[in-house]
Parts: C-alpha cells; structure tokens; sequence
C-alpha cells in the first residue's frame, strides 16, 4: 500500500527542488550545520549575544537533541532492517541513489525534527518556521522516492521524543 503511494507522488518542482536540497544541501553531516546555523541566527535574533550563558545553552541543547535522535535513529535502522522502496520495486525510480543503510525509521526525519522542535521550544516566536523546516525535511524523503510514509512517521516521533526530552531538560522539570 505505501509503496503504491510513493509510485502515484506527482512530484512538483518545488518538491524536486527541496529533495535535492535536502540530499545535497544539507543531508548527512551537513544537516548538523544547517541547524547549528538556525540555532546561530536564533541566538542573535533572541539576543542572547548578550547572554552568553543563555546562548551557550541554547547551542548544547540542540547539538543534544541532534546527537541522541541520531543514536535513537541508527539504533532502529539496526533493530528493523527494513528495505528501500527501490529495493522491493525497481519500477520505482527515485531521484537519486539510496543511501546504504536501512530505510526505517528516515534519518532525515529524526534529526531534522529533533533540532527544529527543540529549537521551537526554546525560541517560541519561530516556532511555527521551525517546525516547518523540520517538516520538509522529512517530507523531502518521501518525495525523492527513498522512504516509505512510515518511515518518516517513525523518524518524526523520535524527534518529537528527543525534543521533548530536550526542552524538559531545559525548564528543569522532571519529564512524566
């Protein structure tokens, strides 16, 4: 049934668009600067410059949140190893290669909302922005064709848990 989904994806150009963006321009390693920019640009738009100890914590809170999703992340890969798309169906064509790892849960999900929600808590104005990055970095998965609808549900409620957990961390009160 998902795999029929990913197949009947009319992809749009601005969903091409952020695909590539999210496999080139800030997939891996490079997802670790984009939010840590995020967080960089927050910092200075919140005024914490100001506040460095305010700052300095916004910063390890989020490389926190980023490094426990991708621990949480590898070790779902690991526990499931779940097929590509591509893999159980080479009609499917997506719009570059797979990575070599399993599919669930998206990497991209868990990471990307992880630092986006932690980030929303700590800076509320933005959040709805965010979030919204976070979103479409997930979704820019599925829309290259690399990952099922339900990898990118899993990969979102890991970051959901770790940035929950995050922004426990930062009011001081013990999570429930």
């Amino acid at each position: 049934m998902e795999l029929a989904e990913l197949k009947a994806v009319q992809r749009t150009p601005a969903m091409t668009s952020h695909a590539w963006f999210w496999e080139w321009g800030a997939g891996g390693l490079r997802a670790w600067h984009l939010w840590n920019e995020q967080t960089s640009r927050k910092v200075l738009e919140y005024g914490l410059t100001e506040r460095p100890p305010e700052a300095a914590r916004a910063f390890a809170l989020a490389s926190m949140a980023l490094h426990d999703a991708v621990v949480a992340c590898w070790d779902a890969k690991y526990t499931y190893w779940a097929m590509r798309p591509s893999q159980l169906d080479p009609e499917l064509k997506p719009l570059f290669s797979p990575p070599n790892h399993p599919s669930y849960p998206a990497a991209h999900a868990c990471i990307s909302t992880a630092a986006g929600h932690t980030l929303a808590g700590l800076f509320p104005r933005d959040a709805a922005s965010l979030r919204a990055l976070a979103k479409q970095a997930a979704d820019a998965r599925m829309w290259a064709g690399i990952h099922y609808p339900s990898d990118v549900e899993a990969g979102r409620g890991i970051g959901e848990a770790v940035a929950k957990q995050a922004i426990t961390l930062a009011s001081g009160v013990p999570a429930r």
